[in-house]
């Protein structure tokens, strides 16, 4: 196993430079550390930041020398220096507050709450006129300011200058609305930065996001940032997914140019075709496939999820056990919740129809009602709703074996809207039939933590046992 500190292996990370085990070892420290969660937060942020300022202006030649020397100094020389990043993000500072005008303001980045301690000149807001309006949401979300102002109550009407929107949950959704009627959408556990100062940036961090943009200004497109790609937007529908080392973009209408950062390939994405950058190969975009009608999770492989993974053992299977989540309206009142992202490698959308049902495996520790939720969405990507399959009758207590392990059925055919989207049951779709699923999650309310772990969950056509 490595030596190497985080720092370091953060550094080395956004170099490319990780061997496998030095890979392992910071992904063990991600998962375990919510104080390394924050610096790696940090230091992607940054570098990510510096690299684009520069690249983005024309910056003068004792510019470029500043970051070739940066990144020219070896790990011999430096890494052992813990100091070093810092030194050079000062100087990246004084680079990208010089070539300011015209680049995207420097915005907070939350972390668990966190907000960035970021001298306040290198975050100064160009306007306090607003950009954009929140037209719904639902479920636990934290907006962050471009001042590192955390407001937790955010509401439908609000006008905003830009900021972050962080989806705490499985069951979270918002929906923002810029000046030109372009509106873009985040669900589940999301979180994206955006601003515009004469052309829209938007930064996804990790989630899911859909949007259908109006078109845009000549030589001004919507410019959409993850860990590993630029999307160049004109006016299209689409949606995309992005994790710590990959982006997958389906596009529905029009056509998005898509950048790899890794090789700076690439390669323009018609409509219903899609793309992923979690691939040494050429970067190509594919005709969607068909659609499918049946789904079941794959844990071993570390989805995107709600919850503290857990990997196989000898005697258990895989799981995600359910964390604590304190609800916003209620803060009396905590679930023990675990979800999981619908997500197949080969793009094709899992459509639910009706006769359908979710089967839930799991284990409990304590005697509880495991209550189940689905999110889904219209064909074109947006946003259809969410729906319950445990609120016409009360939940029974889950039938456990003596391991503790249980199995529960829910028939879509029982499936309710879910009261977080009950006030907008006039706008969203009335039952899930037919909709593309996007995310499931399950949790416990019996007033303390029941030991709630899933190992499983499966989506069953009609017809099927």
């Amino acid at each position: 196993m490595s030596d190497l500190n985080l720092e370091e292996l953060i550094d080395r990370h956004l170099r490319g430079e990780l061997n496998d085990s030095e890979k392992e070892r910071l992904t063990e420290l991600l998962d375990t550390s919510a104080t390394a969660r924050q610096e790696f937060v940090e230091q992607a942020h940054w570098d990510t930041e510096f690299a684009e300022a520069l690249r983005e202006s024309r910056q003068s030649p004792r510019d470029a020398d500043l970051l070739a020397a940066g990144r020219a100094k070896t790990d011999g020389q430096w890494a052992s220096k813990p100091t070093f990043l810092r030194l050079l993000l000062g100087a990246a500072v004084v680079v990208i507050v010089a070539l300011s005008a015209g680049l995207i303001y420097q915005l907070g980045y939350p972390e668990a709450g966190i907000p960035e301690t970021n001298n306040i000149a290198t975050q100064r807001r160009v306007s306090d006129e607003s950009i954009a309006r929140i037209t719904g949401l639902s479920g636990s979300l934290i907006w962050t300011g471009d001042r590192g102002q955390i407001v937790r109550d955010v509401k439908i009407g609000t006008e905003l200058a830009g900021g972050t929107i962080e989806g705490m949950a499985p069951d979270s959704w918002f929906e923002l609305q810029f000046n030109d009627g372009s509106t873009v959408m985040i669900s589940g556990t999301s979180m994206l930065t955006f601003a515009d100062l004469g052309q829209k940036h938007l930064r996804l961090r990790e989630g899911r996001l859909s949007a259908n943009v109006a078109p845009q200004r000549v030589g001004k497109p919507m410019l959409i940032h993850t860990r590993s790609a630029v999307l160049e937007v004109l006016g299209t529908q689409f949606d995309v997914e992005a994790n710590l080392d990959s982006t997958m973009l389906n596009v529905s209408e029009g056509k998005v140019r898509l950048r790899r950062l890794s090789d700076g390939s690439e390669v323009d994405v018609p409509a219903k075709h899609h793309v992923t950058t979690d691939t040494d190969d050429d970067l190509l975009s594919v005709l969607l496939p068909d659609s499918v009608h049946e789904w079941k999770s794959q844990l071993h492989l570390k989805p995107g999820n709600y919850g503290k993974w857990q990997p196989a053992t000898e005697q258990q299977l895989a799981s995600v056990k359910a964390i604590p989540l304190i609800l916003p309206t209620a803060p009396k009142i905590t679930l023990y919740l675990a979800g999981l992202s619908i997500h197949r490698s080969d793009g094709s959308p899992v459509v639910v129809l009706p006769g359908s049902k979710f089967v839930v495996r799991g284990r409990l520790r304590s005697e509880a009602g495991v209550h189940f939720g689905i999110r889904v969405l219209y064909p074109n990507g947006e946003f259809a709703g969410m729906f319950r399959g445990d609120l016409h009758e009360k939940q029974p207590l889950s039938a456990m074996d003596r391991n503790g392990r249980f199995e529960e059925v829910y028939e879509l055919q029982h499936f309710t809207i879910d009261p977080a989207v009950y006030d907008r049951r006039d706008e969203l779709a009335a039952s899930p039939d037919g909709l593309i699923l996007d995310g499931v999650w399950a949790f416990t309310y019996i007033g303390g933590p029941s030991g709630l772990e899933i190992t499983e969950v499966e989506l069953v056509p009609p017809g099927e046992n």
